[in-house]
């Protein structure tokens, strides 16, 4: 029974200080402790930012939530065999912000390993593609 309580998922950094997160609940292999969960990958086992973020956005203010889904930098928290890797935007690399996204998807177990991969790849652009 795994006793550790952590989160993967989504992530987006409005207006530089707005974290907005979609969550999942997980055990340190990142399988989900709900079943059923609506993915919306074409692979169907995981979830976009570009579709997931009306959902995501929706209780923050307009000025917010009428922006694209890549119009602010973003990231994704993946785990898997107890490590929790951090995909973001560079613009994105501060201790302090990796310390908060540990805090948000709860990662500071020390039975998991937590590593931040700066992606310079389009889709983790501002603007850039899904």
């Amino acid at each position: 029974m795994d006793l550790y309580i952590m989160y993967k998922g989504l992530f987006w950094l409005a207006d530089s200080d707005i974290l907005i997160t979609y969550k999942i609940l997980c055990d340190t292999e990142g399988i989900p402790k709900a079943q059923d969960l609506p993915y919306n990958s074409r692979r169907g086992d995981s979830f976009t930012h570009k579709a997931t973020w009306e959902e995501a956005s929706y209780n923050q203010p307009r000025e917010i939530r009428s922006k694209t889904w890549n119009h602010f930098p973003r990231g994704r928290v993946e785990i898997r065999m107890s490590v929790a890797t951090v995909y973001h935007n560079p613009a994105l690399s501060s201790p302090q912000f990796e310390q908060r996204i540990m805090e948000e998807f709860e990662l500071t177990d020390a039975a998991l390993a937590v590593r931040f991969i700066p992606d310079h790849s389009k889709h983790y652009r501002i603007g850039g593609a899904s």
